[in-house]
């Protein structure tokens, strides 16, 4: 009764619209927008975290609670590529390989900021562990483009979900490469805590989104049991008896 009722699709539905709730509760709690720039001296930095520190370990709490919850989506849309796509196609795999090494950038992003938040810093070591939370947010988005790129094919060459996601992923994948540049620029929007850091995720949370709502139903007609052991037995050599 689980395996029927909570499939692939509706497990990717339910986690990718949870993780994407919760990340965005926290513009209630302390907005992105709101944090120190580039150009915030390190003691300033090191006073804001100690000055805002409960409305922060509340944001980094939601934060993440909604990207762990992206495992379980991005384990779900690998199951559900893996059952639409020739069985020796390395879509789901790419998909897979470069979602997991997002999301733990990302993970290891939010356990510096955490260490910020865990006690009284220096204005040099606050000024490190905030940089370096959102370098590895910034450096996230490499391996992302890589699982997005399969998550395009996959959907335009393939059609195994409506056009729309597929057009999404694309637009998530052109605009994350950009991230690198904050690593270049020391102010301005595209500087390492500029706006182009808290605009860019946008794109990620309307694929998430997006993937979670065009993942059918049950009332819809998604492939059954059969086309999928069809699809595994077209890749499959038959061997005459008695060889």
């Amino acid at each position: 009764m689980i395996g029927t009722s909570w499939d692939a699709p509706r497990v990717a539905r339910w986690s990718g619209i949870l993780g994407v709730v919760l990340p965005a509760t926290t513009l209630l709690a302390y907005p992105i927008w709101s944090f120190p720039g580039t150009r915030t001296q390190s003691i300033d930095v090191a006073r804001w975290a100690a000055a805002r520190h409960d409305q922060l370990v509340v944001t980094m709490a939601l934060n993440t609670v909604g990207v762990t919850l992206w495992f379980v989506f991005g384990a779900a849309v690998w199951t559900y590529l893996r059952d639409r796509v020739p069985m020796k196609s390395i879509l789901p795999t790419c998909f897979a390989a470069g979602f997991i090494g997002c999301l733990t950038l990302l993970l290891s992003g939010f356990t510096a900021f955490d260490l910020l938040l865990y006690r009284r810093r220096s204005a040099d070591a606050a000024s490190l562990l905030y940089d370096l939370t959102f370098g590895l947010l910034a450096m996230s988005g490499m391996p992302l483009v890589v699982a997005l790129g399969a998550f395009v094919i996959a959907v335009y060459a393939r059609q195994t979900l409506p056009a729309y996601a597929g057009h999404l992923a694309l637009a998530a994948a052109v605009v994350h490469p950009v991230l690198l540049l904050t690593f270049v620029f020391r102010s301005g929007p595209l500087s390492l805590e500029g706006y182009s850091i808290t605009a860019m995720p946008a794109f990620l949370f309307a694929w998430i989104l997006g993937t979670a709502l065009a993942m059918p139903r049950s009332s819809d007609s998604p492939p059954s049991a059969t086309a999928s052991a069809h699809r595994r037995g077209s890749d499959v050599r038959s061997t005459p008896p008695g060889r």
